[in-house]
């Protein structure tokens, strides 16, 4: 055969390998993870490497008026259940999630506890008032 014959052969012969590769390529795989710490035990299930890692529940630490390690991001699923818990060092307080329009008082000693179904999508503040946002609450359909 000549060079001409063959190479549309050749070419041809490319993209059935290509195609069949694509097809008959595994899909993602669901995998699991477990988190362990000191204070609570955290398990988290991702579904591919593109879906947020959905955490419950939460404990924000406030020192000196601050959230400790920085303001928290927090990412759940719409219609999953919110639980958080806002620890205090210092004066009596509230903490607030707008949006949600949820408040809870909190002082040392006394942790501000929420729980609720994260019902409505979008991005949320959660304030420690009078003004420090200690928490970004992310709900994704």
């Amino acid at each position: 055969m000549g060079y001409r014959k063959t190479l549309p052969i050749l070419l041809a012969s490319a993209v059935v390998l290509v195609i069949g590769f694509l097809l008959l390529k595994p899909k993602d795989e669901t995998s699991s993870a477990t988190t362990t710490s000191a204070s609570n035990a955290t398990t988290t299930t991702t579904a591919t490497a593109t879906v947020p890692q959905y955490k419950n529940p939460e404990t924000i630490v406030i020192k000196n008026g601050e959230p400790v390690g920085g303001m928290a991001k927090l990412t759940y699923k719409q219609g999953s259940t919110v639980k958080l818990t806002v620890t205090t060092d210092g004066a009596e307080t509230d903490v607030h999630i707008h949006g949600y329009d949820i408040e809870e008082a909190t002082a040392p000693g006394a942790p501000a506890k929420f729980s609720f179904v994260a019902k409505d999508t979008g991005r949320f503040e959660v304030e420690l008032h009078p003004s420090t946002q200690i928490a970004q609450l992310d709900v994704v359909p």
